[in-house]
């Protein structure tokens, strides 16, 4: 009986991610080695609606840079984060901040914005969003260049100056290439 108890306590904290501070990540290169043969992995296009009703189709974005987030109200990592999301949404022009709700109702989702102060675009999920970017654990975030391409992901959560850091590198990076 314990041991049963002891694979839903874990099975329940995989399904919303790790909940450590997750390490720095350092930024990887785009460009591949001249001897690699290998295309660029760009963001799958989606049109999803936000809470306002209004239609957000990724590659319309194109252009300026992309932060996705796939989350929900239920997911304590997910909670942990949204004030990083938030500031973000606040202080970076050049960024792109949406947030993919995975399969909460729509009262659900505004009470917790409400709730929790927060006013950037919250989209509604749908499965083939999800599963177009392998969403195996919740949170899940993922930074788009300005071409479309996904230059960086992680599964956890991410800490306000280090992903700041790590997008600053990225767009040095991106305007020297």
């Amino acid at each position: 009986m314990m041991r049963w108890w002891m694979v839903l306590i874990v099975g329940g904290m995989a399904a919303c991610g790790p909940t450590a501070a997750p390490p720095t990540v350092a930024p990887q290169p785009t460009s591949q080695p001249e001897d690699v043969d290998e295309e660029p992995f760009y963001a799958p296009d989606f049109t999803l609606e936000s809470l306002s009703g209004e239609q957000i189709t990724l590659s319309e974005q194109r252009g300026g840079w992309v932060l996705l987030n796939f989350w929900q109200t239920t997911c304590m990592p997910c909670v942990e984060e949204m004030p990083v999301f938030q500031q973000l949404y606040d202080t970076r022009s050049e960024l792109t901040v949406l947030a993919v709700n995975i399969r909460e109702d729509e009262a659900a989702i505004r009470s917790f914005l409400q709730d929790h102060g927060l006013s950037f675009p919250v989209l509604y999920s749908q499965d083939a969003v999800s599963q177009a970017y392998t969403v195996m654990a919740l949170p899940q975030t993922v930074l788009i260049d300005p071409n479309g391409e996904i230059v960086w992901r992680q599964f956890g959560p991410v800490e306000l100056a280090s992903f700041e850091s790590l997008i600053d590198d990225y767009i040095a990076a991106f305007a020297t290439t």
